[in-house]
């Protein structure tokens, strides 16, 4: 459950699609002034402007910056889990490690397309994501690497792998890398250490390979 506290709670839900546009132009607005200014530099009337809103009309959706920036990492965070659960689907019945494979090169890509939005959030998520928010963030998308495994059409010699240890590792490479050096996604030496560490916790014990 939200605490009435929550950087995530909205003065204003979005409801008509006119609204749910209008949400979507500030926090895009949010992304792209966040990686030009940095985040104690820009300010509400700042994201207003480039949004295309009054400062009035900001006010009523949002209370304030950190409330903006919380939204705006929450919605991309759960956005990935969304394309995942869809290339999961896509992917249903190929064996766990060759669906692991192409999870890996997919979920890296799409950072990758917007590295520079990708460092300046994950950065910032340090700063300001509350400790629940964060904690069901991370369950969500733990609950979509078991969903993978389950999707294998060889699940069932997987049982005994953790979800949890493959999400630790993708999330822990992949993030790192963005916020030291996050033009250098697409090198492949780093997509292969990667998949080696991530591959390798998947391979079976050699009694499950007889």
């Amino acid at each position: 459950m939200m605490k009435s506290d929550s950087p995530l709670k909205l003065r204003r839900k979005p409801v008509q699609q006119r609204s749910k546009m209008t949400q979507a132009s500030i926090l895009d607005a949010f992304v792209r002034l966040l990686v030009e200014k940095t985040y104690t530099k820009l300010t509400m009337r700042d994201i207003a402007l480039v949004a295309g809103v009054g400062l009035g009309t900001l006010y009523e959706y949002f209370p304030g910056k950190k409330s903006i920036a919380a939204h705006c990492i929450h919605e991309r965070f759960k956005n990935i889990g969304t394309s995942m659960q869809m290339w999961i689907e896509e992917l249903r019945g190929l064996p766990v490690i060759q669906m692991t494979d192409i999870l890996i090169d997919r979920i890296i890509g799409l950072h990758a397309r917007e590295a520079e939005e990708w460092s300046a959030l994950i950065l910032l998520e340090r700063q300001i994501s509350d400790i629940q928010s964060y904690r069901s963030l991370y369950a969500h998308i733990v609950s979509i690497w078991g969903q993978a495994i389950e999707a294998g059409c060889d699940a069932a010699l997987y049982a005994g792998k953790s979800a949890e240890v493959v999400h630790a590792a993708v999330y822990g490479l992949l993030y790192q890398r963005l916020m030291l050096l996050p033009h250098s996604l697409s090198d492949e030496e780093f997509q292969q250490n990667v998949k080696t560490l991530v591959l390798g916790y998947l391979q079976l014990p050699a009694d499950q390979c007889k």
